[in-house]
């Protein structure tokens, strides 16, 4: 495997070529979030909530930006259309290692109920020049 050494600052960084292949497909666009999972139900419950999402900075066909590691500020964010309950998470800044990051989703106790839904959306980010565009996991609330 061909290895390369960059400069990135004053810090040295070195990629396999793999990493560089992926480099390349994210200079030409082919750079997207993907977020399991997109979507998710769960039954009314007064109890606290909690789920994990992994955000991946993928290409098209799935395979992770594994040479992408930075912390992003108001990476992301949370929503929620309940009329008791509050979703929260620890932090705005997503901090993705090897092109990876989980954000962890809770929600307070209290009555959600059916049709409600949490939101975690990942924000817009700019890339190598490229913009990637935000993407949701949607957790709805069922009877």
């Amino acid at each position: 495997m061909t290895q390369a050494t960059f400069f990135d600052g004053d810090k040295k960084r070195n990629f396999q070529s793999d990493d560089i292949d992926m480099m390349a497909k994210a200079l030409c666009g082919d750079i997207i979030w993907t977020v399991t999972p997109a979507t998710t139900t769960r039954a009314a419950t007064a109890a606290a909530l909690t789920r994990s999402v992994v955000v991946r900075l993928t290409d098209s066909l799935g395979n992770v930006h594994r040479w992408f590691n930075k912390a992003i500020a108001t990476g992301v964010s949370i929503a929620d259309t309940s009329t008791a309950g509050t979703a929260s998470i620890a932090s705005t800044t997503l901090t993705l290692v090897n092109g990876e990051a989980t954000v962890v989703v809770s929600g307070t106790a209290a009555a959600w109920l059916a049709a409600e839904t949490n939101t975690l959306t990942v924000t817009a980010a700019t890339v190598l020049g490229v913009t990637v565009a935000a993407k949701t996991s949607v957790e709805t609330i069922t009877a």
